[in-house]
């Protein structure tokens, strides 16, 4: 589906943004906790400690962190629902343990030029320390952490690449299809219904046009010559994903990839503008109108449909097996 803008914009600066399904809310509670951590020195081929770099107060700050306190928080930090039964939260943090500390471990080094190991944010896994103080998942993300102390996901006797991102909306997708360059061959595309339309959210974010085109000529990626008058999907992935986005000013056309599309508009608007890359858009008067499903990238473990393969009963392993085939954990 094509959006196209006219030659004029009108003088519109404002954006308004509204989303049909709400994103989980962290609920928190204040915890006294402490850490096993005896157990954490050197274990083969696993650092005992990682560097991280940490926002404190507005400041950015290298830390030294044991590498099971680093699992415990990702993992509260990447996943903590409002509310929910607390034997299924606790499974699912050990899938997500699991995977965070298989993602340090494999990205270990990854801002070695900088002088740490990982960041905090999206760039690598979300690092919230002080969620291990306040959440009310706190403690049973420490105690996944401590269930699970060591084991990663493998491939060929290599930790895997554990991609993984909120839901799928109904389909994951193969992370060349996302973005670009060699694949991983327990990275598929394949079909997530979870437990029906309920597992997975839609969504729908209207954009004023003359936003939407400052926005996207903010980025070199998505910069026109000239003003912006239409925006289509070139091409779809098997899940239906905009794998290619055509935009088209009077004099230039330009093709760019749906995630670094995103990135823009999330750049601009926040991550909960446009969700996903599986969408369509149209013109509303004098606005743009995406509506689409699922949220983040699509590739790897989709939290939502693993969350609700555990409420049918699967076990904690076959979630993995699901998501990333021919892995073993261990």
């Amino acid at each position: 589906m094509a959006l196209t803008l006219p030659s004029r914009d009108p003088d519109r600066t404002t954006v308004g943004g509204r989303l049909s399904v709400a994103l989980c809310v962290m609920a928190c509670t204040c915890l006294s906790l402490t850490f096993d951590t005896a157990s954490t020195a050197q274990r083969g081929s696993l650092p005992s400690r990682i560097r991280v770099q940490v926002i404190e107060q507005g400041t950015t700050a290298t830390r030294e962190i044991a590498l099971e306190e680093y699992v415990s928080a990702a993992a509260v930090s990447e996943f903590a629902p409002p509310a929910g039964e607390m034997a299924l939260i606790e499974r699912m943090l050990e899938i997500q343990a699991i995977i965070s500390r298989t993602y340090a471990v494999s990205h270990l080094g990854r801002h070695g030029r900088d002088g740490f190991d990982l960041c905090s944010t999206t760039h690598c896994q979300l690092f919230e320390p002080g969620r291990l103080r306040t959440s009310r998942w706190a403690a049973a993300a420490i105690d996944a952490a401590n269930r699970t102390e060591g084991q990663l996901l493998r491939y060929a006797d290599q930790p895997a690449e554990a991609l993984f991102h909120a839901d799928c909306g109904g389909h994951t997708s193969r992370a060349r299809e996302v973005w670009g360059g060699p694949d991983r061959d327990y990275l598929v595309s394949r079909p997530d219904r979870g437990l029906g339309d309920q597992t997975h959210v839609r969504w729908e974010y209207r954009v004023a046009r003359s936003a939407l085109a400052k926005a996207l000529a903010s980025d070199p990626r998505t910069r026109l010559e000239g003003s912006l008058t239409s925006i289509a999907i070139a091409r779809r992935d098997d899940a239906g994903r905009a794998e290619r986005i055509e935009l088209r000013s009077r004099g230039t056309r330009k093709e760019v990839r749906g995630e670094d599309f995103r990135e823009v508009l999330a750049r601009a608007f926040g991550a909960r503008a446009v969700r996903s890359t599986w969408f369509n858009v149209k013109n509303v008067g004098n606005d743009a109108v995406f509506a689409g499903r699922g949220f983040g990238h699509g590739v790897g473990l989709c939290q939502a449909g693993a969350l609700a393969r555990l409420a049918a009963g699967a076990k904690v392993r076959d979630v993995i097996a699901f998501y990333y085939p021919g892995t073993v954990v261990n």
